[in-house]
């Protein structure tokens, strides 16, 4: 009998020390697959709208994870903006023959950025998925959020933040045929619109 509560007791203690996890070591308790927008956000871009996936780090509760994934996403669309005012200002220039001294791309560019940051405010998530993960560190279990969510930046806010940041420009130039070649490049702006930004 003896023998046999032994052995009992050795099973017990080598499958317990066998389904301990190292230090570090990370599962996912809950939120299943992720959806299909945070790996392709751009299989969601419309004529109308730009998809953006903002993506959080790892916080105690879901509601500072969801916080985090939008303020993500919201960086993304302010780069993507800024990248898209450049290309446009780029495109105007060339059209028109403007000098860059006179619409400096770079300014521009930091003006819309500037506006998009702003407006932002109203910027609201179309779709989140938050997962729970738990992580074993050397104080024991520790449990976290991780957070994606779907954002759809509208063409039009896009185009509207490059062409406000032009309209700002012309206010700073100096001469009259500074502000004529600037409302010669609004008037391109318009010309050159396309949903592809």
């Amino acid at each position: 009998m003896k023998k046999v509560l032994i052995l009992l007791l050795s099973i017990v203690f080598v499958s317990c020390a066998g389904t301990r996890r190292p230090v570090g070591y990370e599962e996912k308790i809950s939120g299943g697959n992720p959806p299909n927008w945070t790996t392709l956000p751009y299989n969601y871009d419309s004529k109308e709208a730009k998809a953006f996936c903002g993506t959080s780090h790892n916080f105690s509760s879901d509601g500072e994870a969801r916080d985090n994934a939008l303020e993500n996403a919201r960086k993304q669309i302010v780069d993507a903006v800024g990248t898209y005012g450049k290309h446009v200002i780029d495109e105007v220039i060339s059209s028109v023959g403007t000098a860059g001294s006179i619409l400096d791309p770079g300014v521009v560019r930091d003006d819309a950025t500037k506006l998009v940051s702003e407006s932002l405010v109203k910027t609201r998530a179309k779709e989140f998925h938050i997962e729970k993960w738990s992580r074993v560190t050397e104080r024991g279990l520790e449990y976290y959020y991780k957070s994606y969510v779907l954002v759809l930046w509208n063409n039009s806010d896009a185009q509207e933040a490059v062409k406000e940041a032009l309209t700002k420009q012309a206010e700073k130039a100096k001469t009259e045929t500074d502000k004529q070649n600037i409302d010669r490049a609004l008037q391109m702006m318009e010309q050159l619109k396309s949903e592809d930004w």
